[in-house]
């Protein structure tokens, strides 16, 4: 299958701390990996620099076969790698279909113009954006609450929510 995310070397320096020596992981396409460690130990880091927000003291970071490395966050997401944060995030007032809407609005085309003329291009994007949302709440099991709001989501199907947003960019 050959290796979606490839982690060479990786130094993140604070300072004089380091955050992360050396860290090198591969990830196929289809394995799931887990990182473990105890606080402090670079978790968060290692996310923090295959995703483009802080960029390495050395080292690479490669997805799809592609440099990354020194891509803006912005740049990688468009590539296809998103990650979710400890915390989570959601616009409350919105249901679930339309937080997993918004995760996919850096792949639509259509301008604030289109919207509001209601262009073919915004009609076909729209009608695409609400399928691939469908989809994705499906995934996650939240097919049943697809029209409830994010806020009265027990917290274990809001991280799931989350999940399926970031699936959607």
């Amino acid at each position: 299958m050959g290796d979606m995310l490839r982690v060479e070397n990786l130094t993140m320096m604070f300072g004089g701390l380091a955050a992360l020596k050396d860290v090198s992981l591969n990830v196929e396409q289809g394995e799931l990996l887990s990182v473990i460690g105890p606080n402090g130990s670079g978790k968060t880091t290692l996310f923090n620099v295959i995703t483009g927000l802080y960029v390495p003291t050395s080292g690479k970071v490669a997805f799809d076969g592609k440099d990354i490395t020194r891509l803006s966050a912005y740049g990688i997401a468009e590539r296809g790698l998103a990650r979710t944060f400890q915390n989570i995030n959601l616009f409350d007032s919105m249901t679930v279909l339309d937080n997993v809407k918004v995760g996919q609005h850096s792949a639509t085309k259509s301008g604030v113009l289109d919207a509001v003329v209601r262009s073919g291009r915004y009609q076909k994007e729209e009608k695409e954006t609400k399928a691939k949302a469908q989809e994705l709440v499906e995934f996650v099991g939240l097919s049943a609450v697809s029209g409830e709001l994010a806020k009265n989501l027990p917290y274990g199907e809001q991280k799931r929510l989350e999940i399926a947003r970031s699936l959607a960019s």
